[in-house]
């Protein structure tokens, strides 16, 4: 009879004692998170009373939002880990803030819902995080005022309720919390799970105008290229701009984009 501290679970033991998928478990082992202790003659993982003390740790660490590569690096390392965990808190503090500025806009809502008065761009730039919304709208119409793609945002978002506004700003927080995620934690870009992202995101860009795919790229291109775009996805998530681009890249050649020869339409 084994010792207690030579007991062994099996995945899906400790899948019900974490309240954790099996899933996200052979995530973990892929990442080099977790590593099994032993396996079956038929292969099948089994855990250690050390594993699971690890996985506790894990789950610890990725309560605090931290990503699976930093944990890694703690877990494997000789350090006290506060160098991560003061990192970590200022990531926290940043999305704190956010959370405040969203509480502002919904109050700007509030207020005008009541009133009844048409949003300024300024108002709308504050619905949607953007403070400088009005300055990038003149700019975008500049540039693309005479385009049909120009011609069909106007159209609709003419006619947008700021409970529309409101609407289409949860949907982009909605699908950059999921892309914040994938990139944290080094999800591949080619992966089914990536692909089936960026489709997404595709879905809601589209809410202002058609996207294509070869437009998709474009766009992506924009996101390392140029610094606001850049700076908005990296304060979400480091490295986040160019994760989202290579796995825009990937999507977009497997639906006949040619990156080279790629032209808007």
């Amino acid at each position: 009879m084994n010792a207690a501290n030579d007991i062994r679970y099996t995945v899906g033991q400790v899948a019900d004692l974490f309240q954790v998928t099996v899933r996200t478990l052979y995530h973990w082992e892929q990442a080099g998170l977790l590593q099994p202790a032993e396996r079956t003659w038929s292969n099948y993982r089994l855990y250690s009373e050390a594993d699971c003390q690890r996985i506790q740790h894990i789950l610890i660490y990725r309560a605090t939002g931290m990503a699976l590569a930093d944990i890694k690096v703690l877990l494997d390392g000789n350090s006290s880990g506060i160098d991560h965990l003061i990192k970590q808190r200022e990531t926290l503090v940043n999305q704190q803030h956010k959370l405040a500025d969203m509480i502002a806009a919904i109050d700007i809502l509030m207020e005008n819902t009541v009133k009844k008065q048409p949003m300024t761009p300024d108002q709308i730039g504050e619905i949607l995080g953007q403070a400088n919304f009005a300055e990038y709208q003149q700019e975008a119409e500049e540039k693309y005022s005479g385009s049909a793609d120009w011609k069909e945002s106007e159209d609709r978002t003419k006619r947008w309720t700021t409970n529309e506004w409101t609407s289409v700003h949860a949907q982009f927080t909605a699908i950059d919390t999921k892309l914040a995620a994938a990139a944290r934690d080094v999800v591949a870009s080619d992966s089914s799970v990536a692909q089936g992202l960026v489709e997404e995101h595709r879905q809601v860009l589209s809410t202002f105008f058609p996207v294509t795919h070869a437009k998709y790229y474009i766009l992506s291109r924009g996101y390392i290229n140029d610094e606001r775009f850049r700076e908005y996805y990296d304060n979400q998530q480091e490295g986040l701009a160019q994760w989202l681009a290579d796995a825009i890249a990937v999507n977009s050649q497997a639906n006949g984009v040619d990156p080279a020869a790629c032209i808007w339409e």
